[in-house]
């Protein structure tokens, strides 16, 4: 049985691509997305599954059931615990599986919070955040009470085994170009409250040094709501080229993360093209699409319109994907203190 991770704020970027291939389209797949603590505090569970079945489909996995966790704050992990009890046949091994950082390591130790109790048990893992060292292996009679029954294993379990896969890295990672501190500014860490604005033409949106969207032509305007820890800030296009200009010269700027002297700034990779995208605007009040960048959150655009241009820059011009939208009713009806004069949210 595989246990697929994903982390919720990087979505596609954290899901492996053709990775059915791998595992083979005949062995049952529980899709876990972690970080569900930090989302809006009203999503819609059941339509937010229905959103990854539909996303997940050319994945070519066979995907059983979905469940949204948060293995730090040990939310949902026992409502998974009982459903891999319930679908892993007898004497069955259990693999998790996903790229680096999305949390499958504390996934596992958040199950062994469930069998053992306590905070100390934790899988190997190495001295750089979020990676395992090697395949770690542990035997499935050590969780007694989450993926066993508590009177102890079945015979054919004794030796059966939950393995701890290494992280597949992904080249497109926005996140991995920060130092640790820079991550702790950059990475969510308590949930997220969308807060929508006004996105006029020739204008763009910044998360501090890790990407831009810009409304490069179509309607005079568009509703952006963002789903990012990062704040955004507004600005022409040509000011904001400028401001990229001056952080690649290593001067300090609004825009942060990066942070530091001059030589961090200057190693910082340079902001490129990541995608260019003309669309139909489809709704005035429910989203059209999100423009997802990698590790740091996601901006969805509202608006009804025949026809907008967008662009979007990233480190390297990596890490940015245009999805149908993940939330498409968090868009807010703008009022006159969040307009243009509210260049971030307080």
């Amino acid at each position: 049985m595989a246990v697929v991770v994903c982390d919720l704020f990087d979505i596609p970027g954290s899901l492996i691509p053709h990775l059915g291939e791998f595992i083979g389209e005949r062995h049952p797949v529980i899709l876990v997305a972690n970080k569900a603590d930090l989302l809006p505090k009203d999503y819609h569970e059941e339509r937010l599954k229905m959103w990854f079945k539909r996303f997940t489909k050319e994945l070519d996995l066979n995907v059983q059931s979905i469940h949204f966790v948060s293995a730090l704050k040990n939310l949902g992990t026992r409502e998974l615990a009982a459903d891999i009890s319930e679908r892993r046949r007898a004497g069955q091994d259990v693999y998790m599986v996903g790229r680096a950082n999305v949390g499958k390591s504390e996934l596992i130790n958040a199950l062994l919070r469930i069998s053992i109790g306590g905070s100390k048990h934790r899988v190997l893992a190495s001295h750089i955040p979020g990676t395992t060292m090697g395949l770690a292996a542990v035997p499935l009679r050590h969780f007694v009470k989450a993926l066993v029954p508590a009177e102890g294993p079945r015979p054919q379990d004794r030796q059966a085994i939950l393995y701890d896969t290494p992280g597949v890295f992904s080249s497109k990672s926005i996140t991995s170009h920060l130092t640790s501190e820079e991550l702790k500014q950059a990475v969510c860490s308590k949930r997220i409250v969308p807060f929508s604005f006004i996105l006029n033409r020739n204008q763009a949106i910044m998360l501090g040094g890790l990407g831009r969207l810009e409304l490069v032509d179509g309607p005079d305007r568009v509703y952006v709501t963002v789903f990012a820890g990062v704040k955004p800030h507004f600005t022409n296009i040509g000011r904001a080229e400028e401001l990229i200009k001056r952080l690649e010269r290593g001067e300090k700027t609004i825009l942060q993360p990066p942070f530091g002297d001059a030589e961090r700034l200057k190693s910082f990779p340079q902001h490129k093209l990541a995608l260019e995208h003309t669309f139909e605007g489809l709704h005035r009040q429910h989203a059209t699409l999100d423009v997802s960048f990698a590790g740091v959150g996601w901006i969805a655009v509202t608006g009804q319109f025949p026809t907008a241009t967008i662009r979007a820059f990233s480190p390297n011009g990596h890490g940015v994907f245009v999805r149908p939208p993940m939330m498409p009713f968090e868009y807010k009806k703008i009022t006159g203190h969040m307009s243009a004069a509210r260049k971030t949210p307080k």
